[in-house]
């Protein structure tokens, strides 16, 4: 061979392109998770379409009698953080879902491509944490955002109203 620098090298660099092959998924559930008892997490490959179609009651049935989409359950338990690592497919979105007795708001996610290495997932007491607060650091040198000013309304006393007068009608008619 020639040039067999020139195979590493292309070795090398499609090796950087490539997306990962693996998710790893972090789920933190505080203790009240699902007031106190362990749920399901269902990881499926299913397109978009199907996501937004699909029941409560059709993911749960994937538990027990899991298809083709089931790429992962997993018992979560309230109070631990849980970490699992599941293989991405190669044509289609990642669908996490979390089985709450009672679930209120949020009870799955959806990974659309390009499918990341890592998520973190925060749970809540029946539901997913969609609000989760940012991080980062303000570098230095970067102004503090100021609140805007707080308008009260004005103070506004009363009108003095007084009855109307009445006499007293006289004794002698």
């Amino acid at each position: 061979m020639r040039f067999p620098w020139l195979l590493m090298l292309a070795l090398a660099l499609g090796t950087v392109a490539c997306a990962p092959t693996h998710l790893s998924i972090h789920v933190n559930s505080p203790q009240g998770t699902n007031q106190g008892r362990p749920l399901h997490m269902v990881v499926r490959a299913v397109d978009s379409q199907r996501y937004m179609t699909e029941f409560y009651a059709d993911v749960a049935e994937r538990v027990v009698h899991p298809d083709d989409s089931v790429v992962q359950t997993l018992v979560i338990y309230p109070g631990e953080k849980t970490q699992t690592r599941v293989k991405i497919p190669e044509e289609s979105p990642l669908a996490i879902s979390f089985l709450f007795t009672t679930p209120d708001g949020a009870w799955q996610v959806l990974l659309d491509s390009p499918i990341p290495g890592r998520v973190d997932i925060e749970l809540e007491e029946s539901r997913i944490r969609t609000d989760a607060p940012s991080k980062r650091k303000k570098p230095k040198g970067e102004p503090k955002k100021e609140e805007p000013p707080k308008f009260e309304p004005p103070k506004v006393e009363p009108p003095k109203v007084e009855g109307p007068k009445v006499e007293a009608p006289s004794a002698g008619k």
